[in-house]
């Protein structure tokens, strides 16, 4: 939605930074627009790690691990990591699949890693674990996940110490303990009601206990190694859920303590605008960056064939994938999301990113027609016994 005064470039504003996990040991205060989200190694292929985790420093986003663990190519560009704890907690895991603390403060000991995500689900497969196929578990891979290496490595559906909300805070708040920083959960939302209990649970403990964000996918997410059943019939999309889970915390008088990222086909300047009109802290896109890698949709990603290099390990079909290259186009994506989203912002008279809201947003409906996005979602009214609570 456009203005009839748009914001002047002598006016404009870098946006700024967002605190997550401003109580814990080591808060982390970024300020990209856009980063880049879960692609464990193992999964992707080393030139395609490299290139993201050089991309990213360049680019000055952050990089999301996946949940296959912490590799020296994440590491290698110097770049902010979240550390994804998958269900099979690969890296940070005993013999018998636990959550090892030790291994735990380890991860947490390099300073580049700023944030521990516990992924609940994911919008390609929500209700089922990840499958790495024995042809692409290396003797590497195997060593940094803590498996067995040529060995289908097959992730729980979900983390067995998890069976409610009081249990998920309490394992948000041993990683925390452990670690010392900013700790949330990644989730596809489906069925919203356990929003408002995880809420009330956490009110009934104190703010403290809250995660410090939650990240947000879409059910409408994939990758060529995705169950079709799942990948399209399975969760809201980003558009539904997003405004529901931050109508759900500005309800409860949570939303300035948890931030909330968002996932999910967020891959163009106009996708990522919408997410920060609807509330978002932050945005982070898979797609996005495994196009700049140069990823055709091959759907070969779990055949370790991928003839772009991007999904494999067989070193011939990588030669094309070159890190050096490839990092400059990540962080010209970067640049590119970032360009399109102010443009768009200063149209709307904002300016920067993050002031934009859903008043300069309508959405199409299927009669044709557009309603303003403040009137589908409007503000929430927080009750003034939370807020003090709070």
């Amino acid at each position: 939605m456009n203005c009839p005064y748009p914001t002047l470039d002598e006016d404009a504003e870098k946006a700024p930074p967002v605190t997550i996990g401003a109580n814990t040991r080591h808060p982390y205060s970024p300020s990209s627009l856009i980063n880049i989200s879960g692609m464990s190694y193992g999964a992707i292929s080393k030139p395609a790690v490299l290139a993201l985790s050089r991309g990213a420093k360049k680019a000055g986003c952050w990089y999301n691990t996946g949940e296959g663990g912490l590799s020296p190519y994440h590491l290698d560009g110097g770049c902010d990591i979240v550390f994804q704890i998958g269900t099979a907690k690969y890296g940070v895991r005993n013999e018998d699949g636990t959550l090892s603390p030790d291994k735990l403060r380890e991860v947490a000991a390099h300073e580049t890693v700023r944030m521990f995500e516990i992924k609940l689900s994911q919008g390609a497969k929500p209700g089922k674990g990840g499958i790495l196929p024995g042809s692409k578990v290396t003797f590497e891979i195997a060593d940094i996940r803590g498996i067995v290496a040529g060995a289908d490595s097959i992730s729980p559906n979900r983390h067995p110490e998890v069976d409610n909300n009081a249990e998920l805070l309490d394992m948000i708040e041993r990683v925390r303990g452990i670690t010392g920083k900013p700790t949330g959960f990644k989730a596809v939302i489906g069925a919203y009601g356990w929003l408002d209990d995880l809420c009330a649970e956490i009110i009934a403990r104190g703010p403290d206990s809250a995660p410090d964000f939650i990240t947000v996918d879409s059910g409408d997410g994939g990758t060529g190694a995705a169950p079709m059943p799942l990948m399209d019939n399975v969760g809201l999309t980003i558009r539904e859920s997003l405004p529901l889970v931050v109508d759900a915390l500005t309800r409860h008088g949570l939303r300035d303590r948890i931030k909330v990222i968002a996932s999910g086909k967020l891959i163009t300047p106009a996708d990522v605008a919408w997410a920060y009109c609807a509330g978002t802290d932050f945005v982070v896109s898979a797609r996005g960056f495994m196009f700049s890698l140069g990823c055709i949709q091959a759907m070969k990603c779990n055949k370790n064939t991928c003839p772009t290099g991007i999904t494999t390990h067989n070193t011939r079909l990588q030669r094309g994938l070159d890190p050096t290259e490839k990092s400059e186009r990540v962080k010209n994506f970067v640049g590119k999301i970032d360009y399109g989203v102010n443009l768009i912002a200063h149209s709307c008279g904002a300016r920067h990113a993050r002031a934009l809201q859903r008043k300069h947003l309508r959405i199409v409906q299927s009669d044709g027609k557009s309603v303003a996005m403040d009137v589908l979602y409007p503000p929430q009214q927080q009750s003034q016994e939370t807020l003090t609570h709070v």
